[in-house]
């Protein structure tokens, strides 16, 4: 193969994903989408009284939503093998027999717990999305039955992004100030 020939085949035009830009994603169809990363909160060590107004706080985010969201959870086998590592250089480094004995204790009781268990990490997303039809991507000819969606344009993006940013601020903003309301902080 030559300089001058160039690959045609590649995995991009199987994705939706037309770009990654100015902290949105912009889709092939021309939707455009915030995604907001979700901090965790273990529910089951609240007490009732709290666990319900949680509940609340969430169905009231849930009732005030006058546009779709996605929430995607991503959760995957936590390897410790590093914290387990920096446990055995701390008990190395201890100052006393019984700080070094604590420390391994500590260290037999986590290595333990991760063979027994199951130990997951787990990130929580929400994806607030302006449809190509909010943006203006949509054509008479694109309503026709066996019509495809639009294919945005390199020409397009800006526009099209800009005005997807004034839909979608004031809902990403809506939905951090609902989330700080139940207790979670989320971020772009």
């Amino acid at each position: 193969m030559t300089d001058s020939q160039e690959i045609s085949s590649t995995t991009q035009k199987f994705l939706d994903i037309f770009d990654i830009t100015n902290n949105v994603v912009v889709l092939r169809d021309g939707t455009v989408s915030v995604v907001l990363l979700i901090s965790a909160m273990n529910f089951g060590l609240l007490a009732e009284p709290e666990q319900d107004s949680i509940m609340y706080a969430y169905a009231a985010l849930l009732n005030s939503l006058n546009f779709p969201i996605q929430i995607v959870i991503n959760s995957k086998t936590k390897d410790a093998t590093s914290y387990l590592q920096l446990l055995e250089s701390q008990a190395q480094k201890a100052s006393s027999q019984n700080k070094k004995e604590l420390i391994k204790r500590y260290q037999d009781f986590v290595g333990q717990l991760i063979k027994e268990r199951n130990v997951l990490d787990k990130k929580f997303y929400v994806v607030i999305p302006a449809l190509h039809i909010e943006v203006g991507m949509i054509t008479p000819q694109n309503v026709l039955p066996g019509n495809t969606a639009p294919q945005i344009t390199q020409e397009q993006k800006a526009a099209i992004i800009e005005k997807a940013l004034g839909i979608l601020e004031p809902r990403r903003d809506h939905l951090i100030a609902q989330f700080n309301r139940i207790g979670l902080y989320a971020r772009q």
